[in-house]
């Protein structure tokens, strides 16, 4: 059999899997991270392009010019009132732009940012440095100013989010651990614990504040008390490679997570909902739209996704964790962030309907592996293809273009 019937034969074999309703382009480097403003008419993209792109969701164009920083822009997001984005460059500290005249208004100085996050009464903006500095930064929203002294970690911090009543800071640490910090005492008031054997890469808070959820580079997802740091039920496992993002509905029932794929879990049965979604290149940020009823994600493919939730069926949920991930117990080295998404564009994930919602469908029952009980650990003291038809698109494989039919979405 030749190379090209075997490729096309290939090609033909992969699996169907659910469809973007849009795709956003604009961008020429891998996305960093995406958000929805407040209203849910307008997203934003930050990018290693050096910019930030803001984007009429129902139009899928780009709203005004692109925000243009001096470096690679490696995390952003937009204030609670929608009035401003800050965003985080690699090299140069953040700075804060005022949405409508699309001007800096603010220059948090210092080194490179990796991870930021706004306060929900939008009052601090909280900076994690790039660099290997044990401390969290936090500003003055208002008058861009250190607000207090830094909140030293237990380790290197690399993600953080705010509790919702704004009074702490919950912090993922590059170990693994990962503890909570009161911002008015800077002292920590759980943890550090030792909850994964790998990087803490996102951590998000419910809605209500009672728990936050954390994911990381050994595969798992897990929830935890966030007042007692004791872990909440089963994790979360599912996905074949490091869960590089989250992202939480307003009412906190479901719960993104970005990876190998995009995938939906109950947050209280800890059950996978519905398909994957298989973005080209792999997922580095994912965010929820304010209805719950749409999903982006960006990645290496320099592109931001869109996908409708309320198009996606139950039947045929994900394959069940692999061997790999059923028992994450032995650390595996996790390079260095921008060495680890040129790892992942290497290779392409391979990427039925019914009309009713991932936020009202019943959650797909899998079979979880045994894993260790909270007891058992011992906390110690974080494309191509025509959006507008169903028309097929073309693919071309060494050179000859086959036809391939809209719904199968295959990569």
């Amino acid at each position: 059999m030749s190379t090209t019937t075997s490729s096309i034969e290939s090609l033909a074999a992969r699996r169907a899997s659910p469809c973007p309703t849009k795709i956003f382009k604009g961008h020429t480097k891998e996305v960093t991270c995406v958000a929805y403003f407040p209203d849910g008419r307008r997203l934003a993209s930050a990018s290693e392009d050096k910019t930030v792109i803001i984007w009429d969701v129902e139009s899928g164009r780009q709203d005004g010019q692109p925000l243009q920083h001096d470096s690679n822009v490696s995390w952003m997001a937009i204030s609670p009132d929608g009035r401003k984005i800050t965003s985080g460059m690699d090299k140069g500290g953040a700075v804060v732009w005022d949405v409508l005249t699309r001007e800096v208004v603010r220059d948090l100085k210092g080194g490179g940012v990796i991870r930021l996050a706004y306060s929900q009464d939008g009052r601090w903006i909280a900076t994690v440095p790039w660099a290997n500095e044990r401390v969290v930064r936090l500003w003055d929203a208002d008058t861009g100013r250190l607000g207090r002294e830094p909140l030293i970690c237990d380790g290197d911090p690399w993600c953080v989010a705010f509790s919702p009543d704004g009074t702490q800071i919950a912090v993922g640490l590059r170990d693994g651990s990962f503890e909570v910090i009161s911002i008015s005492t800077g002292e920590s008031v759980v943890g550090p614990i030792k909850g994964h054997v790998d990087w803490v890469m996102s951590v998000v808070y419910s809605p209500d504040g009672r728990l936050f959820v954390t994911a990381s580079a050994d595969q798992s997802i897990r929830v935890w008390d966030s007042k007692t740091g004791v872990e909440v039920g089963k994790p979360m496992l599912g996905h074949e490679a490091s869960v590089d993002c989250l992202s939480v509905t307003v009412n906190g029932r479901r719960i993104a997570s970005g990876g190998d794929a995009v995938r939906v879990w109950d947050l209280e049965t800890r059950l996978q909902v519905g398909e994957s979604f298989h973005a080209a290149y792999g997922v580095i940020c994912v965010a929820f739209s304010p209805d719950g009823r749409h999903i982006i994600n960006g990645g290496g493919d320099n592109d931001v996704y869109l996908w409708d939730t309320e198009t996606f069926a139950v039947q045929g949920s994900s394959p069940p964790p692999t061997t790999s991930n059923q028992n994450p117990t032995a650390p595996q080295p996790i390079p260095p962030l921008r060495q680890q998404r040129q790892a992942r564009t290497k290779s392409h994930n391979d990427t039925s309907s019914i009309n009713s919602s991932l936020l009202d469908l019943p959650a797909v029952v899998q079979q979880q592996p045994a894993t260790q009980s909270p007891q058992e650990r011992r906390p110690s003291v974080d494309d191509n293809w025509d959006t507008e038809s169903i028309r097929p698109r073309l693919v071309s494989v060494h050179g000859i273009f086959c036809m391939v039919p809209s719904h199968s979405c295959a990569f």
